[in-house]
C-alpha cells in the first residue's frame, strides 16, 4: 500500500512547464521572448508576495496581467492579453500525465494546490490532458503562498500524516515545510527551499516511482498463451485476426500484437489502418503484398521476412500459395483496432517492386 493517501501538487513549474511559453510568446512578439518570460514570472511572484505583506488579494489572472504591464508597458493591450491568455494552456512537463496516472493506478488521490484561479487551473489541466481528483485554489482563502492558510486547504482531503505536498518552487516547498507538512521538492535547477524537504527528486516520474512503486507481480512481464488469443477483434474479409497483446490482455498502452491467418489461395479485401503503423512477420507460407491507390504495386515475402506498412497506405495481403495457409505475426503502433475497408478497382497487372539499394543489387 502507498504511504500517502493524498499527493497534492503545485501547478506552475511543478506540473506545467513555464519555459514552454517562450516559443509561443516569441511568435506573438516576433522576437525572442525568453528573457521577458523569466522577468514576467519573477514579477508575477513578487506581486503575490507584496500583496501578502499588504494583507490584500488580487486574482492570479489580474496579477499576471499587471506584472506584464509593468515590464512591457509599450505593448498594445491586445498583444498583452494574447500573451496573458497563454497561461491558460501552458504545456505540461512530459512525464506529468504518466506520473499522475501511476499514482491514480496505485489508489492515491491526486490534487492541485495552486496560486492560480480555479478557472486558470482547470483550463490548463484540460489543455494538457491531465486528470486529478481535486482542484484547490488560493482564491478560496484569498491569500497567496506561502501563507499557512493555503496549505490548510489540504486538511479536508486527507489526514496530514498521509498527505504529501509536491512543488518545484523553493519558496513553496519551504512554506509547506514550515507549516509542518510532508514535502517533496522537485529540483529543476531553481532556487532551493530554506528547509530540507522530506523527499527530493528531479522529475515527476521519479516522484511517482518513490511514492507508488509498481507492483511488478501485476504490472510486470505478461505471457499470453497461444490458447488465450482473442478472436473478437476487427476483421477484414479473407483473413482471421486474433489479438495477443492489448490493454485488456497485457496492460499494453501503445502497442497491439496478434496473429493473422490467410487461407490457401485467399486474399484480404483492400484496406488501411488509419494513423497506425504495422509490422508483419511471416511465420509460414508466402505473402504477396499489393499497395497503392489502385493496388498497383506488388512485392512478396517468405518465412523469416518482415513487412512494414506505413499509416494510411491502401494495401491487400494475398496468400501466394494455393495449398498452404499464410500465417503471420502482426504488431501495430496503436491500441485502437483501426481497419478501414476500401472499395477500389485494382490495377492489372501490378508493378513488381524490388528491394534495391547499395547493399541489395537488383
Amino acid at each position: 500500500m502507498p504511504r500517502f493517501k493524498l499527493v497534492a501538487f503545485d501547478l506552475y513549474g511543478t506540473v506545467l512547464d513555464i519555459s514552454g511559453l517562450a516559443g509561443r510568446l516569441s511568435g506573438i512578439l516576433g522576437r525572442d521572448a525568453s528573457e521577458l518570460l523569466v522577468a514576467w514570472r519573477r514579477a508575477q511572484l513578487e506581486r503575490t508576495f507584496e500583496l501578502g505583506r499588504l494583507g490584500r488579494y488580487e486574482p492570479f489572472d489580474e496579477v499576471t496581467a499587471w506584472a506584464l504591464a509593468q515590464l512591457a508597458p509599450e505593448l498594445d493591450d491586445t498583444i498583452r492579453k494574447r500573451m496573458a491568455d497563454q497561461w491558460l494552456t501552458l504545456p505540461a512537463h512530459p512525464d506529468a500525465a504518466a506520473a499522475l496516472g501511476a499514482l491514480a493506478a496505485a489508489g492515491v488521490t491526486t490534487a492541485i494546490l495552486s496560486n492560480g484561479t480555479r478557472a486558470m487551473i482547470e483550463a490548463a489541466l484540460r489543455a494538457g490532458g491531465l486528470r486529478v481528483d481535486r482542484v484547490r485554489s488560493v482564491e478560496e482563502v484569498r491569500v497567496y503562498k506561502p501563507d499557512p492558510r493555503v496549505y490548510a486547504l489540504l486538511d479536508d482531503m486527507a489526514p496530514r500524516a498521509e498527505t504529501l505536498f509536491v512543488s518545484s518552487n523553493g519558496f513553496d516547498a519551504e512554506g509547506a515545510k514550515r507549516d509542518g507538512r510532508t514535502v517533496c521538492y522537485i529540483d529543476r535547477g531553481g532556487a532551493t527551499p530554506g528547509l530540507a524537504p522530506d523527499l527530493k527528486v528531479r522529475s515527476l516520474a521519479e516522484l511517482a516511482a518513490n511514492v507508488a512503486p509498481p507492483d511488478w507481480r501485476t504490472r510486470g512481464v505478461r505471457v499470453v498463451k497461444g490458447s488465450e488469443l482473442d478472436a473478437s477483434t476487427a476483421q477484414t474479409p479473407g483473413m482471421n485476426r486474433a489479438a495477443a497483446i492489448t490493454a485488456a490482455t497485457a496492460g499494453a498502452q501503445k502497442l497491439w500484437a496478434g496473429t493473422v491467418v490467410i487461407h490457401p489461395n485467399a486474399k484480404t479485401g483492400a484496406h488501411h489502418h488509419g494513423e497506425v503503423e504495422s509490422v508483419l512477420y511471416v511465420v509460414r507460407g508466402r505473402a504477396r503484398m499489393r499497395w497503392g491507390e489502385r493496388l498497383e504495386l506488388v512485392a512478396e515475402a517468405g518465412p523469416g521476412d518482415f513487412i512494414y506498412v506505413p499509416p494510411f497506405v491502401p494495401h491487400q495481403e494475398i496468400n501466394a500459395l494455393p495449398g498452404e495457409e499464410l500465417e503471420c505475426v502482426i504488431v501495430r503502433s496503436g491500441q485502437e483496432p483501426v481497419v478501414v475497408n476500401l472499395d477500389l478497382t485494382p490495377a492489372e497487372p501490378p508493378e513488381e517492386v524490388r528491394w534495391i539499394d547499395p547493399l541489395h543489387r537488383g
